[in-house]
């Protein structure tokens, strides 16, 4: 998909990552990109300053809650009128909460799954839309398995199983709509969250979010549907694949003979 003068919507967008996302996006001639977060104050912060590097209504914010159910669908509403449209979806809004899961899985499941569907209504072929992209965000934690993190990991596995059945073709020969996973590694935004947590720090480096940010404009261009990329180390980000078929069947030992 070419990114210029195509509509974007990017909710967790106040900050760090998010912020990155809609930066690139602009900076590569997206028309407009709305900005959808519950943090007010940064949002409208983050408008001003993308409006100023890119010129005036650029970027717009509105304020939400994505765990709020009635109110997400009534701002996604508010967003596509506002942007006349919409071509590229970013599901990026996440928490880190292994105290309260309820509200992890909330924010990092279900409002994804809601925002995906809603997207994917005003994109789709078979309704007049004209396709599009939806990209959700997971995480390397999405993709193994972090003993100090099972929560926030296992809502990260669920993004990736999420996007992946939805990319399949049962949806997208009629849809037309691409499903893309991003897993970004650690960030200099994030690192110090999951510095304590991670069984040997030494082994992830942290990577400033400009360069996730560039892996997600390649993803937006060239990704095949249903595929997942990790962006981790600063480095240019690649595809992985993961098996569609249940694991092969490992013939157990036959008991020794006394």
């Amino acid at each position: 998909m070419q990114i210029k003068d195509k509509r974007a919507i990017v909710t967790g967008s106040a900050s760090n990552l998010g912020l990155a996302f809609s930066r690139e996006l602009l900076r590569n001639g997206v028309t407009k990109v709305l900005l959808i977060d519950n943090r007010e104050k940064e949002g409208r912060e983050a408008m001003e300053i993308l409006n100023f590097e890119f010129g005036r209504n650029r970027a717009i914010f509105l304020s939400c809650d994505v765990t709020r159910s009635t109110d997400f669908n009534v701002t996604f509403k508010d967003a596509i009128n506002i942007l006349g449209g919409l071509d590229i979806l970013i599901n990026n809004a996440s928490v880190i909460n292994e105290t309260d899961f309820v509200k992890a899985i909330d924010v990092n499941v279900t409002a994804l799954i809601r925002s995906t569907l809603l997207g994917i209504q005003q994109m789709r072929r078979d309704s007049g839309g004209k396709g599009g992209v939806v990209l959700n965000v997971s995480s390397i934690a999405g993709l193994c398995a972090l003993p100090k993190l099972p929560v926030y990991s296992t809502t990260k596995h669920a993004v990736v199983n999420f996007s992946r059945s939805f990319a399949q073709p049962y949806h997208y020969q009629r849809t037309k709509v691409r499903i893309i996973v991003l897993c970004p590694g650690l960030t200099e935004a994030n690192h110090e969250d999951f510095q304590s947590n991670l069984t040997d720090p030494r082994k992830y480096q942290p990577q400033r979010v400009q360069s996730v940010a560039h892996g997600l404009i390649y993803a937006i261009r060239c990704a095949q549907n249903g595929s997942i990329w990790i962006s981790e180390q600063g480095k240019p980000v690649y595809e992985v694949q993961l098996s569609d078929s249940l694991p092969q069947k490992t013939d157990q030992p036959e008991e020794q003979q006394s």
